[in-house]
């Protein structure tokens, strides 16, 4: 029985002398109480294909989010004018104020970068490219910016080399992002970050309380990335749900009621942004959206 049925049949037993109308509200009341605190997001990236062809624009997703009752959104730097280089204050805040008067907060952005590249000069340039963007997020108002590790190890490299270049370009990003009120969240890919173990000896190395982790359920292809998944949880500060996660072997339908079960386990408050891949995602956001309502409510 999913909690939803549960709680409002649990409802009906206790209160049976009272109106069928209160006993419904008080259902739903425990709901919201229960849950109090998560938040469902939209990952951008959802709509990549109308985004880039530019048959959608960041402000028709707005309304997208606002019409579908997103509780926010999270507008990938990529869809901005001009990206890689930064917009012109004017637009953020034409988004940010269509945000705020429709009702959609802004859980995020994120950009590209790769610390694993072996030359100097390109990783200085991506952390400037963070900096630049952290810029954005707090202009935007948005909490976090969502980072990458890098693309994986270079020929002739070690992991220990590759950690100490992530980490001390995170520790840059980090004391930047705070001086701006900017958290960073760094994304486990599946390219250089894939499991829990490579996950936390970034974060624990740069020891912050400016670092979190973009928990993304869907590139942990390891024996049990529940696992994987619930170790890492508890450095989460926004995640991307999506409809399908990997083991070795196969790739399966995400079970959401596993997921909500890690969230309530480490108390989770914040946003869950969703995120579909592949086919029509005005076919499959408002289902996956569903699902995931369901598995939380």
């Amino acid at each position: 029985m999913s909690r939803r049925k549960f709680l409002k049949t649990s409802a009906l037993a206790m209160g049976a002398l009272l109106p069928s109308q209160r006993l419904n509200q008080q259902a739903a009341d425990v709901e919201t109480r229960i849950n109090k605190g998560i938040k469902i997001s939209l990952n951008a990236y959802s709509f990549n294909r109308y985004l880039e062809s530019g048959e959608m624009t960041l402000e028709e997703l707005l309304m997208y989010c606002s019409e579908h009752n997103f509780d926010a959104l999270d507008p990938t730097g990529y869809y901005f004018p001009g990206y890689p280089d930064v917009p012109a204050d004017e637009y953020i805040y034409k988004i940010k104020r269509k945000a705020f008067i429709h009702g959609v907060e802004i859980s995020g952005t994120g950009i590209r970068n790769d610390f694993t590249d072996p030359d100097p000069e390109r990783r200085k340039a991506d952390i400037q490219h963070i900096r630049q963007w952290i810029e954005v997020a707090s202009k935007l108002g948005a909490p976090v910016i969502r980072v990458f590790a890098g693309r994986g190890i270079p020929e002739g490299y070690s992991r220990s080399e590759m950690n100490g270049w992530i980490v001390n370009a995170l520790k840059e990003c980090v004391a930047y992002g705070k001086s701006h009120g900017v958290m960073i969240g760094v994304q486990n890919h599946n390219d250089y970050l894939k499991n829990a173990d490579h996950v936390l000896e970034i974060v624990e190395s740069v020891d912050s309380d400016w670092l979190g982790i973009i928990l993304d359920v869907g590139s942990f292809s390891t024996e049990d990335p529940y696992e994987d998944i619930a170790r890492v949880a508890p450095h989460a500060i926004s995640w991307q749900i999506k409809e399908h996660l990997g083991y070795r072997d196969r790739t399966v339908r995400t079970d959401l009621r596993k997921i909500v079960n890690i969230l309530e386990d480490i108390a989770y408050k914040g946003y869950i942004p969703i995120e579909t891949l592949g086919g029509d995602p005005k076919e499959k956001v408002p289902r996956f959206l569903e699902e995931v309502r369901e598995a939380l409510y």
